[in-house]
C-alpha cells in the first residue's frame, strides 16, 4: 500500500510501504518566508504586520502542515501577528464567504495567507466588492498555483504562489513497479515544487494545465 496526497496516522507502521506526496510543511515555511522579504523593514520601523489566516479544512494534514510551518517560521519574528485563523475548508464559497465577514470584523490587514488557491479566488472577490485592492492593499499568499492563481499573480492580485505539485502519477507508478519487483523504497517521498513571486519574471512559464 502507497500513501499519497493525505498523511495518516497510525501506530502500525506495516499498514503501508510509504508516503508520496507533497511537503505541506515546507509550504507554509514558504508563505513565512516570503514575508520576511515582503517587510523587510517592519521590525526596524517597530511596526506590526497583521495577518489573516484562511486554512483548509481542519484535522487535515496538508491544513496542519501549512499551519505548522508557516508559523515556524514568522514566531521568530515578532513584528508578524496573526490576529485571526480560521478554516475555509478548501472552498472558493467559503473563502469568499469568511473574507466578507473579516473585512468588517477587522480594519487593519496587512496580509492574507490562503491554504489554497479556490479560498483565494472567493477572498479576492470579496475584497473587490468592497473596494479593497487584493495584493496591493492586502498582501496575499496562496498555495497550488493552479493556472487561475498564477494570471491572478500576473494581474497583480496576488503576491506570493507556492506550488503543491498534484502530477504525482509518474512517480507512484515508478514506486508501485519497484515494489513489486521486491525492492525497498523510500518511507518518505515529497514531490518537486517551486514558488512564484510578484517579483518573478512570469513570461516563460509554461500553461499549468490544471
Amino acid at each position: 500500500v502507497l500513501v499519497t496526497d493525505r498523511k495518516i496516522v497510525t501506530e502500525d507502521r506495516n499498514l503501508y510501504a510509504g508516503f508520496i506526496g507533497t511537503d505541506s510543511e515546507q509550504e507554509g515555511r514558504e508563505a513565512g518566508l516570503f514575508l520576511l522579504k515582503k517587510f523587510p523593514k517592519a521590525a526596524a520601523d517597530s511596526r506590526t504586520i497583521k495577518i489573516i489566516e484562511i486554512s483548509g479544512t481542519e484535522g487535515s494534514s496538508v491544513a496542519i502542515g501549512r499551519a505548522a510551518g508557516f508559523r515556524e517560521i514568522i514566531t521568530k519574528h515578532t513584528e508578524f501577528q496573526i490576529i485571526h485563523s480560521v478554516s475555509g475548508d478548501f472552498l472558493r464559497s467559503k473563502g469568499y464567504e469568511l473574507m466578507r465577514d473579516i473585512l468588517v470584523d477587522f480594519k487593519d490587514i496587512d496580509v492574507v495567507f490562503s491554504h489554497n488557491d479556490g479560498m483565494t479566488l472567493g477572498i479576492i472577490d470579496a475584497m473587490k466588492e468592497k473596494g479593497i485592492k487584493p495584493g496591493t492593499d492586502i498582501v496575499i499568499i496562496t498555495i497550488d498555483a493552479e493556472q487561475a492563481a498564477i494570471d491572478a499573480l500576473r494581474r497583480g492580485e496576488v503576491n506570493c504562489v507556492i506550488e503543491c505539485n498534484p502530477k504525482t502519477g509518474p512517480d507512484i507508478m515508478d514506486l508501485t513497479k519497484r515494489l513489486a519487483r521486491g525492492e525497498s523504497i523510500p518511507r518518505l517521498k515529497h514531490v518537486h515544487e517551486e514558488v512564484f513571486t510578484e517579483d518573478d519574471d512570469l513570461s516563460s512559464l509554461l500553461p499549468r494545465g490544471y
